[in-house]
C-alpha cells in the first residue's frame, strides 16, 4: 500500500520544465503591460483586440459615450444649459437631430416630474435675459414643455397633502412659463413656433392618454391674448405686417383661437388715447385689411362700418382725443402702406414709403429686392442690426454699399454698445463672417465680391459681443479637438464644431499673454497661432489637418511627456473619447503631480448638446462649460481666478 503511495506520489511530481515556455511568454506579457499599462488585450467575436482604456470604465459613475468611450454624467443644471444653448437642429456625426432633442426632451420631463421645474425656467429666464443662446428653438421648446407639459390629470382633486401639492406645482410650472412668454417670444415668429410646439406637447403628455388635448387651455388663451393686448399700437402694426405668418401659423389662427378681446379689459382699454388705434389693428389681425378712419366717414360709411363692428365697443363712446389719435396714427398708416405696396412696380413710390414710415424688407414686393436704389434706402432709415448682417451679402450684389455705407456697417458692427441692445450673439456674427467672406450663399445662385473690410468688421464685432473679462495672467494650452465628428454643424448654423471652436479659442489668444495652441485627434499637432492670426487663416490652417478618431487626454498627457508648465487646459471638444490610453481625468492627475502645478485646472468646452463629459465632477479642478455661450470669457475668468 505504501509502495503504491510512493509511486503516486512520484507521478505527481512538478516538472517545471513543461511550464517553462508559458513562464517566458507571461514575463514577457508582464514587462510590456507595465510598458503599455493603458491598453487591455479583449476578445471580440472570436477576435483579439486591443482596447483602448478610455473604453474601459475605470471609476463610479461613468458612462458610455456615443463612441464607446466612458465619460461622466453631467448635472441636471448642465445638460438644460447645454440644451438651451448649443440646441440640435442639425444633425451631428453620430447622432441625428431628432434624437438629440428627444434625449433632451426626455431628461428635462423628468427633471420636471422630480419637481425641479423651478431650475429649469430659472435656467430658461437667464439665459435668454444675457443673450447667451444663438438659437431660440431649443429655448422655445423647453418654454413649451414647461407651460404644457401633464404629468397627470390635475382636474382630480386629491385628499393626500403630497399629491395636492405636487398638483399646484405642476399648475405654477404652467403659469409661471406663461409669463415668460413675452420675454422669450419677442416676434412671431418665435410665438407661432411656441403654439405648435404647445399642441404637439399638449397631445404628446396628456395624462395617461385619458383625453385628447388640443394645448389651447384657459391658461394659454389668455397668454397669448396678453401677448398682443401688451404692445403698444406701433409695435403691434409692425409685428402684425412685418410677421403676417411663420412656421405654417398666422395672427387670424392665434385670433381664431385665443379669441383676444380688448372690451374685456374694461376701462383699461376704454380710456387709453390709442383705443380706436388697437380696435382697428385687431381687426386688421383677423380681416386682413383696414376701415375708414372715423373722422373721414360719412354717415352712410359710419353706419355700415358699425353694424359689422365690436357691439360691446360701440356702447363706450370715443373720446375726442381717441378720435384724433386714430386721425394721425402712424401705426395705422403703416398698415395702409404695407396694403398699397402688395402690387406696388415704382421704384419712386416704395422709395418714398420706405422713407416715409421706416419700412423693411418684408414689407416690399418681391420684385423691388434687385433694386440698388431700394436698398440704399432701406439701409439709411436706417436698417435695424440684425436685418443689417442678414443683407450684407444681398446689398453688396446690388451695388448698394459705397464707402460711406461702409464706413457706417463698421462702426455699427464694432459698436459693444449697439451689439448688445441689439441682441447680436457672437456665434451669429462668425457665421455671417464665414458666409459673406466665402462670396456665395450655401443655397441658391448668389454670388459676390466680398468687402475686406466688412469681413473684418464682422471679425471684430465678433470679439466684442462677448462679455467681457479682464486677462487671468495664467499659462494656457488651448485643445482643438480636430476628430472627424467634429465636422458636424454646431447649435443649427452653417459652422461645424471644429470651425466654432477655433474662433473660441482666439478669444482666449487675443486676451491672455501667455498661450499655447494645439489640434488633437488620436494624435497631436502644435499649432503656429498668434494674436495677429485672422479667424479665415485659422480655419484653412485647422482644415489641412487630417482628421481621426479622438483621445481628449492627449494634450494633457503631451505637456505631462514634454515637461511644459501650464494652469490652464482648455479642451473644444464634443466630447466623444475613445481612442486614448489615459482618461482625461487621470491624466491631469498625472499632470499635476509631474509638473508641480497641484492646481492646474481644465476646462472642457462642449460644442455639442450631450448628455456627457469627461470632466470629473468631482475634481474642483476640472469645469464643464457650454460652447458658444456669450458669457464664457467671464465664466473662465472667474474659475481660474479661483472665484467659482
Amino acid at each position: 500500500m505504501a509502495e503504491e503511495l510512493n509511486e503516486f506520489q512520484e507521478a505527481a511530481n512538478f516538472d517545471e520544465t513543461k511550464l517553462r515556455e508559458l513562464s517566458n511568454v507571461c514575463a514577457r506579457l508582464r514587462r510590456m503591460q507595465l510598458l503599455d499599462a493603458d491598453m487591455e488585450v479583449v476578445v471580440v467575436e472570436g477576435e483579439l483586440q486591443r482596447i483602448p482604456r478610455q473604453m474601459e470604465q475605470v471609476k463610479e459613475g461613468q458612462v458610455v459615450n456615443n463612441t464607446g468611450g466612458y465619460v461622466f454624467p453631467v448635472s441636471d443644471e448642465t445638460q438644460v444649459r447645454r440644451f438651451l444653448i448649443l440646441g440640435s437642429d442639425k444633425g451631428t456625426y453620430h447622432q441625428s437631430s431628432e434624437k438629440i432633442t428627444m434625449d433632451n426632451a426626455q431628461r428635462i420631463i423628468k427633471i420636471i416630474e422630480e419637481g425641479n421645474g423651478h431650475m429649469v425656467l430659472k435656467e430658461l429666464a437667464l439665459i435668454n435675459a444675457d443673450n447667451r443662446n444663438p438659437k431660440m428653438s431649443a429655448m422655445i421648446f423647453t418654454l413649451a414643455l414647461c407651460a404644457r407639459i401633464a404629468t397627470h390629470d390635475t382636474t382630480k382633486k386629491n385628499e393626500c397633502p403630497m399629491l395636492h401639492t405636487y398638483s399646484e406645482y405642476i399648475h405654477q410650472l404652467h403659469s409661471a412659463a406663461f409669463r415668460l412668454l413675452p420675454d422669450v417670444c419677442r416676434t412671431p415668429t418665435h410665438l407661432f413656433e411656441f403654439v405648435g410646439y404647445c399642441q404637439d406637447i399638449a397631445e404628446s403628455t396628456k395624462a395617461g392618454g385619458a383625453k385628447s388635448s388640443t394645448g389651447w387651455g384657459r391658461s394659454m388663451r389668455l397668454a397669448i391674448s396678453k401677448w398682443y393686448k401688451t404692445k403698444t399700437a406701433e409695435k403691434l402694426a409692425m409685428l402684425l405686417t412685418k410677421y403676417p405668418q411663420r412656421e405654417g401659423w398666422s395672427h387670424r389662427d392665434l385670433f381664431r383661437l385665443a379669441h383676444p378681446n380688448l372690451m374685456e379689459d374694461g376701462p383699461e382699454h376704454t380710456r387709453r388715447a390709442d383705443r380706436l388705434e388697437r380696435e382697428q389693428l385687431f381687426r386688421f389681425a383677423v380681416k386682413g385689411d383696414l376701415v375708414k378712419r372715423k373722422r373721414k366717414m360719412n354717415e352712410d360709411e359710419k353706419a355700415e362700418v358699425e353694424s359689422k363692428w365690436d357691439q360691446k365697443a360701440l356702447k363706450v363712446d370715443y373720446t375726442e382725443e381717441q378720435l384724433i389719435k386714430e386721425e394721425q396714427s402712424r401705426a395705422l398708416d403703416l398698415v395702409e402702406a404695407y396694403l398699397n405696396l402688395k402690387q406696388e412696380q415704382s421704384e419712386e413710390v416704395i422709395v418714398a414709403a420706405i422713407k416715409k414710415h421706416g419700412l423693411v424688407r418684408e414689407h416690399l414686393p418681391t420684385s423691388s429686392l434687385n433694386s440698388k436704389l431700394v436698398w440704399e434706402t432701406l439701409f439709411d432709415v436706417p436698417m435695424p442690426m440684425t436685418a443689417m448682417i442678414r443683407n450684407l451679402a444681398k446689398m453688396t450684389v446690388v451695388g448698394a454699399l459705397d464707402d460711406k455705407r461702409v464706413d457706417s456697417i463698421i462702426k455699427r458692427l464694432t459698436d459693444q454698445e449697439e451689439l448688445r441692445r441689439s441682441r447680436i450673439h457672437p456665434l451669429n456674427l462668425l457665421t455671417a463672417r464665414a458666409v459673406y467672406a466665402q462670396g456665395r450663399g450655401d443655397k441658391g445662385k448668389l454670388a459676390w465680391e466680398p468687402n475686406q473690410k466688412i469681413c473684418d468688421a464682422l471679425e471684430a464685432g465678433f470679439y466684442k459681443a462677448f462679455v467681457n473679462a479682464p486677462p487671468t495672467g495664467k499659462r494656457y494650452c488651448l485643445a482643438l479637438d480636430v476628430s472627424g465628428s467634429m465636422g458636424s454643424p454646431v447649435s443649427s448654423s452653417p459652422l461645424s464644431c471644429r470651425e466654432a471652436a477655433t474662433g473660441m479659442s482666439l478669444i482666449n489668444l487675443h486676451n491672455e499673454a501667455e498661450v499655447k495652441c494645439v489640434a488633437f485627434c488620436e494624435k497631436l499637432t502644435e499649432l503656429p497661432f498668434t494674436k495677429d492670426w485672422k479667424i479665415g487663416q485659422v480655419n484653412d490652417y485647422i482644415n489641412e489637418l487630417s482628421f481621426g478618431s479622438t483621445d481628449c487626454g492627449l494634450p494633457i498627457t503631451w505637456a505631462t511627456e514634454n515637461n511644459l508648465k501650464f494652469d490652464v487646459f482648455i479642451i473644444y471638444t464634443d466630447n466623444d473619447t475613445w481612442a486614448g490610453n489615459v482618461h482625461p481625468f487621470e491624466a491631469i492627475k498625472r499632470y499635476r503631480e509631474a509638473s508641480g502645478i497641484h492646481d492646474a485646472k481644465v476646462i472642457v468646452m462642449a460644442m455639442q448638446a450631450y448628455n456627457y463629459s469627461i470632466a470629473d465632477p468631482s475634481d474642483a479642478g476640472m469645469l464643464d462649460i457650454t460652447g458658444f455661450d456669450s458669457a464664457v470669457p467671464q465664466i473662465v475668468h472667474e474659475f481660474v481666478t479661483g472665484k467659482i
